[in-house]
């Protein structure tokens, strides 16, 4: 009888233990979740992730890059530093953000109504168009770029995966009443796109103006001046639940692109 009482003891210990551990589980992961400005304060640290490309963030003798630089005044003026993840994938930084890996995507992401259902979006960083990269005729037989959208129709155009474009390529499609075959590589950015347009390697890539134009004074082969969509508004990432991390960046964001300092760093990399 006692041994029975004994392992009953033991059995009973075992499960609290492991309700406890449970318990404390469940704590420390929600808690990771809505980790807020509070949290980054105490540790001194602010988790970012961004794309590497050759205007958000590259390295050659030192790291630099748009994203790079904006956020390193965010901290500045935060009294912080930065803790960087390079991750290409945007639905790999969002899934990263909701599990609380990271607490900001500072990348050009387009604040559209479907993104607004899972991001809290900054203050707007820059206003840009998407463009359909193509080649000048004089590089393409002869073959005048495309100046209609409804030529689209039917033309494999080619993005990164999970390409922010793709939302806008979808709506096109919509908008003309045909099919646009969208090609999503999973292992090429915009700009590795934009050679193999240059190389006629594939005939359309669908990129952000402003990263278009960079690239484009590199490669005189290619065509960059058909729009596929109007102005859009382009935000860092927030979780909806760090409002008080939302409040100091919108705060900083709405001060600093005012600035000359914002202006010497758009001209950087933009002009």
């Amino acid at each position: 009888m006692q041994l029975k009482f004994i392992q009953k003891q033991r059995r009973f210990i075992y499960l609290a233990l492991l309700v406890f551990l449970i318990g404390l589980v469940f704590f420390l992961v929600k808690n990771r979740k809505i980790r807020d400005w509070s949290a980054i304060e105490d540790a001194g640290i602010l988790r970012v992730s961004t794309d590497y490309s050759l205007v958000n963030y590259f390295v050659t003798d030192s790291v630099q890059g748009f994203q790079y630089e904006l956020v390193s005044a965010l901290c500045d003026s935060l009294g912080i530093k930065a803790q960087w993840t390079i991750e290409n994938s945007l639905e790999d930084n969002i899934a990263d953000l909701k599990r609380g890996e990271i607490d900001l995507i500072a990348r050009n992401i387009p604040v559209t109504s479907v993104l607004r259902e899972e991001l809290a979006f900054s203050h707007p960083i820059l206003h840009v168009q998407q463009v359909l990269v193509q080649r000048k005729a004089t590089y393409n037989n002869g073959i005048e770029p495309l100046r209609n959208q409804l030529l689209l129709a039917k033309k494999n155009i080619f993005v990164p995966e999970n390409s922010p474009s793709i939302l806008r390529l979808k709506n096109l499609e919509t908008e003309i009443a045909d099919t646009i075959f969208i090609n999503e590589m999973p292992e090429y950015e915009e700009e590795q796109l934009m050679i193999m347009v240059a190389k006629g390697d594939i005939d359309f890539a669908v990129c952000d103006a402003q990263t278009a134009k960079i690239n484009a004074a590199l490669l005189p082969e290619l065509d960059i001046k058909t729009a596929i969509s109007f102005t859009q508004m382009q935000a860092w990432a927030i979780r909806p639940s760090s409002t008080q991390l939302k409040a100091k960046v919108d705060s900083f964001l709405i001060r600093f692109l005012q600035t000359k300092a914002y202006r010497d760093i758009y001209r950087k990399y933009y002009k």
